[in-house]
């Protein structure tokens, strides 16, 4: 059912899950396209899916094996949502349940600032998904489902991922860990308000994790100089095909 996920997502408007776990392991401090420093107010997981609900409303993009567990990458294209399930079916309190390992919300786009994202000749055929709220359950983290869960929807569902405009300490985090260690996906740096990419000369810098100076990506709350960039994934095969086609681009 959809209530199901309407539990879960009414608090997923920032990527926050990691960010307590990230914040001691990593000493942040916090910085982010605009940074809301603290916690934000989700419903904690964990939480289930019935198997109904799992029928209805998803398909299964892929399947991964973790520590002898076989679990899927579910997505509904209509809300939309995914998450990362396990595909045995567990009872709960008498109730059949597929228990939710991640889960993604996100917004469905067609533009940003100066119709840039309307426009880019390579996103023409590519489905177009802000992120709102990424949550792994406590007990899952640092077993990269977050990013799994990423390139699944971007490679296998052909959706290009851009970041939410106000974050927290775990979105930037997981956005760089993804730009860092992924050879999957190519991430880029979109200044809404300018409509272009750093370093905004015509173009294209694939954003390593740390290339870019964090202050010209994340500014701290209430200062929102920042709040007009976000960060971009894509496919980094099909990204460097077309960039090699259309314009140059630098790493």
């Amino acid at each position: 059912m959809r209530d199901d996920f309407q539990n879960l997502s009414r608090g997923l408007k920032q990527m926050c899950c990691y960010c307590e776990q990230f914040c001691s392991e990593w000493d942040i401090k916090g910085i982010m396209p605009v940074l809301t420093r603290g916690d934000s107010h989700m419903i904690v997981m964990p939480t289930t899916y019935s198997p109904m609900t799992v029928a209805r409303s998803f398909r299964v993009v892929e399947e991964i094996e973790l520590s002898g567990r076989l679990l899927q990458v579910i997505y509904d294209n209509q809300t939309p949502r995914a998450a990362i399930i396990e595909a045995d079916i567990e009872v709960f309190a008498g109730v059949p349940r597929h228990r939710v390992l991640a889960a993604l919300d996100l917004q469905c786009k067609k533009e940003f600032g100066s119709d840039i994202i309307a426009v880019e000749r390579w996103w023409e055929d590519s489905d177009l998904a802000q992120v709102e709220g990424i949550c792994v359950s406590p007990g899952e983290r640092d077993k990269g489902l977050a990013t799994r869960l990423y390139e699944a929807l971007i490679l296998q569902c052909g959706i290009t991922l851009i970041s939410d405009f106000d974050q927290y300490d775990g979105g930037k985090m997981l956005w760089q860990k993804i730009a860092r260690e992924s050879d999957q996906i190519s991430v880029f740096v979109l200044d809404t308000e300018q409509g272009a990419f750093w370093p905004y000369d015509g173009t294209k810098v694939i954003y390593d994790g740390g290339c870019i100076p964090e202050e010209r990506i994340w500014s701290i709350s209430p200062d929102q100089k920042c709040h007009g960039i976000v960060l971009v994934a894509e496919n980094k095969q099909r990204a460097n095909q077309l960039m090699e086609e259309s314009a140059p681009y630098r790493i």
